[in-house]
């Protein structure tokens, strides 16, 4: 019989995201057009990108949390007019416009909106310089506190779920320093190694057990959440196969990915599935809302995987749309090209002119 697993039986390096290897230098001058490009982005893009970052955290981790934010804020416009010629910056646009249709009296209005999505954006980045104080520094509320208190009185481990709102690894810190920890659970690592390092480097100095992707990693999770000494964090609209696909947002529902995941992480511990999401009420100020647990305080016989991400769904996606000025897939989403045609998007604009 195997022991139960533990944290501390794990070395903290394995939480940090597998990085490639490095293609030879001398193929930033290759004639293969793909050797060339990805030796270009190795070597130049990811190592600039890497070290403005390092310089960027490493100064504004010794300044107040409010100036980290501001400052964020301000580099947004730098940072778009950079991206100009990629082509994610028309999709987030598209995307922006499409889910938001209905929503705005005038273009003006939504190109003011859409400008604040690129301000948060901005100040989420740079607020992970200080994202490990927030919740000393009490600038982190929470509203539901009784929904919390239902879940874990059941004293079944909790599953928390959640969408990457606002600066989302504030949510993991709430949750793993001051409401339900140790908390663990999996994350998307960045294209950029160098910023993988930086936020394995916060992560560490919280103590905070965050996997990367992989069977290993999902082996990992299944064994500790069954010891019931955890709770889990995992954030059910990561990117697959290039695409969102949480919300769905007229889609069909998923059969993998992190939705699943949760769902049957649930049921191999018999945990309870709590919903939550951060939103930002002002510089570096956030307040965490706990929605009620699906199933609360019920005799647990499980759940039912297609039923349950449907009910996810149906709670996060109005969420999402409420705040979709923070929401930081915005630029990952792949709408179909017919999208503002259908069905759903027509419902939508309805509910949108519900929001102005």
């Amino acid at each position: 019989m195997n022991k139960p697993l533990r944290l501390e039986d794990i070395p903290f390096q394995e939480t940090l995201a597998e990085e490639p290897s490095a293609p030879p230098l001398g193929d930033i001058i290759a004639r293969d057009p793909k050797s060339r490009e990805t030796a270009r982005l190795h070597w130049f893009r990811h190592t600039k990108d890497g070290v403005l970052n390092s310089i960027f955290h490493t100064g504004l981790k010794y300044c107040p949390s409010w100036f980290v934010s501001e400052f964020g804020r301000g580099l947004a416009p730098l940072a778009r007019w950079s991206y100009r010629r990629k082509v994610f910056p028309n999709r987030i646009k598209r995307n922006f416009s499409a889910l938001t249709q209905g929503r705005w009296s005038d273009p003006e209005q939504e190109s003011h909106a859409l400008d604040r999505w690129w301000q948060n954006i901005g100040r989420t980045i740079s607020e992970f310089s200080v994202v490990n104080g927030l919740w000393r520094k009490a600038r982190i509320s929470v509203e539901g506190t009784e929904n919390l208190k239902i879940a874990l009185e059941t004293g079944r481990p909790l599953i928390f779920t959640s969408m990457h709102i606002g600066t989302w690894e504030a949510l993991f810190v709430a949750i793993h320093k001051g409401l339900a920890g140790p908390s663990i659970g999996p994350f998307q690592p960045e294209p950029n190694r160098f910023k993988n390092r930086l936020i394995h480097t916060i992560r560490r100095k919280r103590g905070q057990y965050l996997f990367p992707p992989g069977q290993r990693s999902a082996f990992r999770l299944h064994r500790l959440m069954k010891t019931g000494q955890y709770s889990m964090t995992i954030f059910i609209d990561e990117v697959r196969d290039k695409q969102v696909h949480m919300p769905m947002f007229g889609r069909k529902a998923p059969d993998k990915g992190n939705a699943v995941v949760a769902v049957k992480v649930a049921n191999a511990c018999d945990g309870i599935i709590v919903p939550t999401y951060l939103t930002r009420v002002g510089p570096a100020r956030f307040r965490m809302t706990v929605l009620p647990s699906l199933l609360g305080q019920e005799a647990h016989s499980g759940y039912e995987v297609g039923e349950t991400v449907n009910k996810l769904n149906d709670i996060f996606e109005p969420i999402v749309l409420k705040h979709i000025e923070e929401w930081y897939m915005l630029g990952e989403l792949r709408l179909s090209g017919k999208f503002e045609l259908g069905r759903y998007a027509k419902l939508l604009a309805q509910k949108n002119a519900e929001l102005r």
